[in-house]
């Protein structure tokens, strides 16, 4: 009896030491976790990383600091599936990429505008405007129709439903009524009409195309020609005529403007001025949807961490600094 005793307690007592040994795993595990969890891991472009309007500058505007070793340099495109797949919890992005909307991804309000706005508006040459006077009000047609959200929801149609950006630019033209039948064909130069080679600036250079087509101006397809080092000097010299910039790249590109401008009305009307003064390029209205930098997280993740703001974010890594 007496043995069986003493085999019972040194079951127990064994029995408590493995709990206690399991409970400190735990705890450590569970503190671990806690860790991994408060600190933010963010995905970032190099280009971000090292400019000083970027990430050094929206640490200063909002006065905090990304731990360093949690930061991820990636091409834009690998952050969205970085974020999506809980890789990152913080990634740079473009703020009308059709990826957010099919993510579930929370742009973080800049509450402060560090950002600069890029909205986009068609720049056509003088000299096609004074061959066509009435071409202005054909696509001034277009720009109020692309705020933020059909934007994004444009992009998206083809950048995750796989549609063609010409496909997508036909059916938005229709849905919304822009096209006339039987118009005169109009007598003049061909327009030549250029785009840079992304899904947004596809869509739109389509979309211009097709609207012009359709008025009777006889059109040049010149869609997917390069980037603005390549498109602005094929504007200025007459090589096109027409394509979508973004005020933003205007300014800070080809200006060389040292101060960020975070007004849309008052980026657009700098930019306008400018270049019909030393350029004789036109700038027509400009859309409200601003394709600038912006900070995405994970809608369920920004929740969790009641993370709305830039300023949000901030508050949160300073509180959980160690």
């Amino acid at each position: 009896m007496k043995k069986k005793k003493k085999l019972l307690i040194s079951l127990f007592a064994l029995t408590m030491i493995f709990a206690l040994v399991l409970s400190g795993c735990s705890g450590e595990e569970a503190q671990e976790s806690a860790g991994e969890q408060q600190t933010i891991r963010m995905a970032t472009t190099i280009d971000f990383k090292e400019r000083d309007d970027g990430l050094s500058g929206l640490e200063e505007e909002y006065d905090f600091e990304f731990d360093r070793d949690a930061l991820k340099p990636m091409q834009v495109g690998l952050s969205y599936e970085a974020l999506d797949s809980d890789k990152v919890d913080v990634a740079v992005g473009f703020a009308t990429d059709g990826r957010i909307a099919a993510m579930d991804l929370r742009i973080l309000e800049d509450d402060k505008g560090f950002f600069p706005v890029y909205n986009p508006a068609p720049s056509v040459r003088k000299e096609i405007l004074d061959e066509y006077p009435e071409l202005e009000s054909v696509i001034n047609k277009l720009p109020p129709l692309l705020d933020q959200q059909t934007q994004i929801e444009l992009n998206k149609k083809s950048d995750v439903d796989g549609q063609e950006p010409e496909k997508v630019a036909q059916d938005f033209l229709e849905e919304n009524d822009l096209f006339v039948e039987n118009a005169e064909e109009k007598d003049g130069p061909e327009i030549a009409v250029a785009s840079k080679p992304w899904t947004e600036q596809l869509i739109l250079g389509h979309m211009t195309i097709k609207l012009l087509e359709n008025h009777g101006y006889p059109v040049e397809d010149r869609t997917s020609l390069g980037e603005t080092a390549v498109l602005r000097p094929a504007i200025e010299s007459g090589e096109i005529d027409l394509y979508w910039e973004y005020t933003g790249t205007t300014l800070m590109t080809t200006m060389g403007y040292e101060e960020e401008i975070i007004e849309s009305e008052e980026a657009y009307q700098t930019v306008k001025e400018w270049d019909r003064e030393n350029n004789n390029i036109i700038w027509l209205d400009y859309a409200s949807a601003n394709n600038t930098f912006c900070l995405l997280m994970k809608e369920e993740k920004a929740e969790e961490r009641r993370i709305e703001t830039i300023s949000d974010l901030a508050e949160y890594i300073n509180q959980n600094r160690d």
